[in-house]
């Protein structure tokens, strides 16, 4: 079996989605605190078998710290990039082993007190749909992400794999025909700002779900509990609401 390994192009990307857009525009209110005392590791699995990459995920569960200290540089949780598994360039077949490998999120729960979250480029668990003249939030390749106008949503089809395309235009004035799973969010102008489009549609949800790469987040229910008794003493985010 392969090792992960740190500081590829595959983290950096996954780096540069959780500063400028998760961190930046402030999807998760936990994320700063834990980046700015260095909690967060970032490594990418060179497994390309999803049984591989299970004993990935298992190495860095064993890794993180039952109890945690809260000191500065003590990781706390683990975002392990998955780049080289083909088959899950598509988003069906990562869902699949997300659903089923690991249990929707749940198999480490009982050895190790720990969730695991899923992102992926082409996540879509809640649908939405755009017209000509919806301004809308593009993923780019390196984890930045770039805001344009819909001119068609009636782009035609990839040549290599049938996935509908749009015709839209960026904000430097370029016009491109892009995957409809590169859309990240409708925007929507709000007190004089363009932010994600709050509707019932679920497009928050499929954006904050959506890195550069497929990525399994670990994530330790001791800080999952922490943030909860926080919410209920005021002291911290309301979990719902985020």
């Amino acid at each position: 079996r392969r090792w992960a390994v740190a500081e590829d192009e595959h983290c950096q990307a996954v780096g540069a989605w959780l500063r400028n857009f998760v961190i930046a525009k402030d999807f998760c209110p936990w994320a700063k605190p834990a980046k700015k005392k260095d909690h967060i590791r970032i490594v990418s699995s060179t497994a390309s078998v999803s049984e591989a990459v299970l004993g990935d995920l298992l190495d860095e569960a064993e890794a993180l710290p039952l109890v945690a200290s809260g000191e500065t540089g003590e990781t706390t949780t683990t975002l392990l990039v998955c780049p080289y598994v083909e088959e899950w360039k598509a988003f069906g077949p990562f869902r699949d082993f997300y659903e089923e490998d690991l249990e929707g999120g749940s198999t480490f729960l009982e050895d190790f007190d720990m969730k695991i979250v899923a992102f992926h480029p082409e996540y879509l668990k809640y649908g939405f749909s755009v017209a000509a003249g919806d301004r809308i939030a593009v993923a780019n390749f390196d984890g930045t992400s770039s805001s344009a106008t819909v001119l068609d949503e009636e782009g035609g089809v990839h040549p290599e794999d049938g996935e509908e395309l749009l015709d839209v235009r960026f904000d430097n004035g370029e016009e491109f025909l892009i995957r409809y799973s590169s859309i990240i969010t409708k925007l929507a102008m709000k007190d004089g700002q363009e932010l994600p489009a709050n509707d019932a549609t679920g497009d928050a949800a499929n954006l904050l779900s959506r890195a550069p790469r497929p990525t399994l987040h670990l994530l330790r229910m001791e800080d999952l509990e922490a943030a909860s008794l926080a919410a209920k003493a005021k002291t911290g985010p309301d979990i719902q609401q985020v």
